[in-house]
């Protein structure tokens, strides 16, 4: 997700955070025991077209159109478009020094994450006007949000549950697996009651308990993109580029309740997936 991942202090973040403190949190329990993820079984049903310049951070599906945050200093953006043809109808630059990170919308209202500029980015989700930025004090990297809450992540094991309007901070979230801590969480959706994250620099999508923080499943989107792109890959290698530079990883999750289908894409990718996952 980064060129490099900066340490969070999380005393720091209960402290100050949206101004709040933690009222509980989930604490690993001893690993010994704990039965491995279980596979998730999946398969590809349609592949869209996506921005080979959009270096995803984070992607929502609302109201039938598809909303995207890209990020990298100078190139980020929030846009809205048309999941089928991969035009947008609305895209709003985002200029230096910001760094944009995960989205997410919840009740007419989108959150944008910026990556350690402090600031979450708060739009009319209609039109993308902005409304207002709230302060947050640790890195921001996904969200997501469930009937009441919204969730963050910061690249670490942890995920903060925090209120959505003023990110007040309720709780924090340990994941964890039966090896111990899972780290570099990174792009939220959550999916039937369950958080679902992309691991930066893993590909691989893990289903997270959010009353525990165990991992209860795994995706394994391992060539996911080779096995079923038609397009020329050769500028992800290319020496120099930002592929080359920044990483083309697995990055971005969207859940389509109605139509019960997963879409998953890539920094950089040439393709949206569309995915059919096994209960």
């Amino acid at each position: 997700m980064k060129t490099f991942v900066s340490l969070l202090s999380l005393l720091f973040l209960l402290t100050s955070c949206g101004g709040g403190s933690e009222e509980g949190g989930s604490v690993p329990p001893q690993t010994e025991g704990i039965p491995e993820p279980a596979l998730i079984g999946y398969s590809v049903v349609n592949a869209y077209p996506h921005d080979t310049a959009a270096f995803t951070q984070g992607l929502e599906l609302y109201d039938g159109k598809l909303y995207e945050s890209t990020g990298l200093v100078g190139r980020s953006s929030v846009r809205r478009g048309d999941l089928k043809t991969g035009s947008h109808d609305i895209l709003k630059k985002i200029d230096a020094p910001y760094f944009a990170e995960g989205l997410t919308i919840f009740r007419d209202t989108a959150y944008q994450l910026t990556w350690q500029n402090k600031e979450v980015f708060v739009y009319d989700a209609r039109t993308l006007k902005p409304i207002q930025s709230l302060p947050w004090s640790g890195d921001g990297w996904g969200i997501t949000h469930d009937s009441v809450q919204l969730y963050i992540s910061d690249g670490t094991d942890k995920i903060y549950v925090v209120r959505p309007g003023d990110l007040k901070l309720l709780r924090v979230i340990s994941v964890y697996d039966q090896s111990g801590p899972v780290n570099n969480l990174n792009e939220l959706e959550f999916v039937d009651g369950h958080l679902y994250a992309n691991r930066w620099q893993y590909d691989v999508i893990v289903r997270i308990d959010p009353a525990t923080g165990r991992v209860t499943g795994r995706l394994d989107l391992t060539g996911l993109l080779s096995r079923n792109s038609r397009e020329s890959l050769a500028y992800l290698t290319t020496p120099g580029s930002s592929a080359e530079q920044h990483g083309a990883v697995l990055n971005g999750i969207a859940w389509d309740a109605e139509r019960r289908r997963l879409l998953v894409t890539g920094k950089l990718w040439p393709h949206i997936f569309e995915l059919k996952i096994e209960p």
